[in-house]
């Protein structure tokens, strides 16, 4: 099966970073409108409990994840013979990890000193095995570059994930009122993917050992991920309260919304689309650079600016009873720009098939956060595990750069240039939003004054660098393109 051919790799990237984002954009505003609600039917405890749960959950599937739509994407035509192989293999994995989830149920609830985390996980071990067989079409609407049917179908699912939850608590208000938000995004999800794609697919494993060839690198880098990603979370869960891991877990989803959402929805398209250049050196490299600015130069403000509001927008969003978690939102949303600052270099590494290595970097990222958790976690408890994450994801970009210029033939100075304007635009965004919001009375007011201000900053900030460096073509000038065709017309 050979993809349908686009006429330009940049409108391609343009409109599914397009697609991507402002539908997983209304997607979270749904979950905006359900955590507005639950949060305050339920309490942190509740939020504690399957955040418990889905923690085990994610990490067995972070052992099992085989890699099996990636190794579909990184190919230009691929055959119905490896489609449906990838298919079965992630059935395979889907069964291996709800069985595995049973299994690790009741020692789990023994760690975590939370009895009520066993049941979570049975159910959990259910909605892997549904999930995992979810129509692999979306996969192939993916590699033709068809990114708004992947993002209808997960705003209809979400919906109905919201919809559920908002019921749930009002009638139960504990923390089975999550679950069932859970599985009816699980069970949606699955029954949707096959309402909303024609294709069907069929058992096949006879490609099953070309694919492990493939991404049994990423298999492994996608472990370490997992522990580097949620490795405090597993500590914060063993010494602090179920009170105190509710908000620690709940200050994470808020802190890193901002680009957690954000950032990779932009770069969903990155892959397939660079997969098309990718025999023109010179010119994938560029693709690459302007990428990098481009999602730097919006998820470095949108990050560091929800740092700068964490607390007036934890307790509008979430009530009085959260306010402790505003903290960890901060601090959250300042991990979630250094995770992400490089991640276009990761997927580079990817296409240029360098996965052992991406494996050895995530795990020399997860040895950093250990030495860093060992020396201030004693010193700070909880707010600890947070700043050794950060410092880790610091060395991960670097190291990852390093990397690009080594094998990939991507200028080290090259990549510098490109982050230095919205880095040092972003970090003087942040320190006049901070010096300014402690004056302005009321949660609301200094939320909505500090966004406007911190908004005008950086825009100024942009648009006169990007004109007193000659207008470099990047994000500017594709907005600026883009408003002058308009104003043509």
């Amino acid at each position: 099966m050979t993809p349908k051919p686009q006429a330009s790799p940049k409108r391609a990237l343009i409109s599914g970073a397009f697609w991507t984002v402002s539908t997983r954009w209304m997607v979270k505003g749904l979950g905006f409108i359900s955590t507005l609600i639950v949060a305050r039917l339920l309490l942190p405890a509740d939020y504690g409990i399957v955040a418990m749960a889905t923690l085990t959950a994610g990490l067995i599937q972070a052992m099992l994840d085989f890699g099996a739509s990636t190794a579909l994407l990184r190919k230009g035509a691929v055959s119905q013979a490896e489609i449906d192989s990838a298919w079965s293999l992630r059935l395979l994995e889907g069964c291996a990890v709800g069985l595995l989830l049973l299994g690790v149920a009741h020692p789990s609830a023994l760690y975590f000193k939370e009895p009520r985390v066993e049941a979570v996980m049975w159910v959990l071990a259910a909605c892997m095995v549904i999930s995992s067989a979810s129509n692999i079409g979306f996969t192939l609407a993916q590699k033709e570059f068809n990114f708004s049917l992947q993002f209808r179908h997960n705003l209809i699912c979400k919906s109905m994930g919201v919809v559920a939850t908002v019921a749930a608590a009002f009638l139960l208000r504990d923390y089975r009122a999550l679950v069932i938000g859970v599985v009816t995004g699980y069970a949606s999800g699955c029954i949707m993917s096959y309402v909303m794609h024609p294709y069907r697919p069929r058992w096949n494993t006879t490609q099953i050992g070309e694919i492990w060839a493939v991404t049994k690198w990423l298999m492994l880098a996608g472990l370490g991920g997992f522990f580097l990603r949620k490795s405090d979370e597993l500590i914060a869960a063993r010494i602090g309260t179920t009170g105190e891991y509710g908000l620690y877990n709940v200050g994470a989803d808020l802190g890193q919304l901002p680009t957690g959402e954000l950032g990779p929805a932009m770069l969903r398209a990155f892959l397939p689309v660079l997969s098309s250049i990718q025999d023109d050196v010179t010119r994938t490299n560029q693709a690459v650079l302007k990428t990098l600015s481009a999602v730097n130069t919006i998820t470095l403000p949108v990050g560091l600016g929800f740092a700068a509001v964490a607390t007036p927008a934890t307790a509008l969003l979430l009530g009085a009873q959260w306010v402790e978690a505003a903290q960890y939102v901060a601090l959250f949303a300042l991990a979630g720009v250094v995770q992400f600052a490089a991640s276009p270099l990761s997927t580079l590494l990817t296409l240029r098939g360098h996965t052992r290595l991406q494996n050895h970097i995530v795990w020399a990222e997860f040895a950093v956060f250990v030495l860093c958790s060992l020396v201030l976690v004693p010193q700070l408890h909880l707010p600890g595990l947070v700043w050794a994450r950060i410092a880790a994801s610091g060395v991960n970009a670097l190291v990852a750069a390093l990397c690009a210029s080594l094998y990939c033939q991507l200028a080290f100075s090259a990549m510098v240039k490109v982050l230095l304007r919205p880095t040092l635009g972003a970090v003087g965004m942040y320190l006049l939003v901070s010096l300014v919001m402690p004056w302005v009375p009321g949660n609301a007011w200094s939320l909505a004054i500090s966004i406007t201000l911190g908004a005008l900053a950086y825009t100024s900030w942009t648009l006169l660098t990007w004109f007193a460096a000659g207008r470099p073509e990047g994000l500017e000038s594709t907005i600026y393109d883009f408003l002058a065709s308009g104003k043509r017309a």
